[in-house]
């Protein structure tokens, strides 16, 4: 993949994210999908984070991922951005995370999420030790 594929891969995923086009979302996930997320220290599966998406899909009133700032290295893309929450209540929170993701054959294979989990409204659940 070329730097723009990967530029262009990265934006069709953010896109499909704030639209919560899950079809879309299943089509540029590698079927052997590991998503590590810091604030659970869980990575979960293809199906796992499909389903997170459509189960947070009525959490907010709306979710925008602003301030794009894509870097893109062999095989995959590091993305920094403005994540803009609407609650329900019209409450707004403002994050900060950052993802590496590795890609071939034009879709994505690992991602790893970073965010400042302090700053959510509800904390989320520790990651289940057993």
């Amino acid at each position: 993949m070329t730097a723009d594929d990967v530029r262009a891969l990265c934006h069709r995923f953010f896109d499909a994210l704030e639209a919560g086009d899950l079809d879309t979302l299943a089509a540029i996930y590698d079927d052997r999908l590991a998503f590590w997320f810091n604030a659970t220290d869980k990575v979960s599966t293809k199906a796992e984070s499909l389903a997170a998406v459509r189960n947070g899909a009525g959490r907010h009133r709306q979710r925008r991922y602003n301030d794009r700032v894509i870097q893109t290295f062999d095989g995959g893309f590091v993305m920094q951005y403005t994540l803009n929450i609407e609650h329900h209540d019209g409450a707004r929170t403002t994050l900060y995370p950052a993802v590496v993701a590795l890609c071939r054959d034009g879709r994505i294979f690992r991602m790893d999420e970073y965010i400042d989990s302090g700053k959510f409204k509800t904390p989320l659940p520790a990651k289940d030790t057993k």
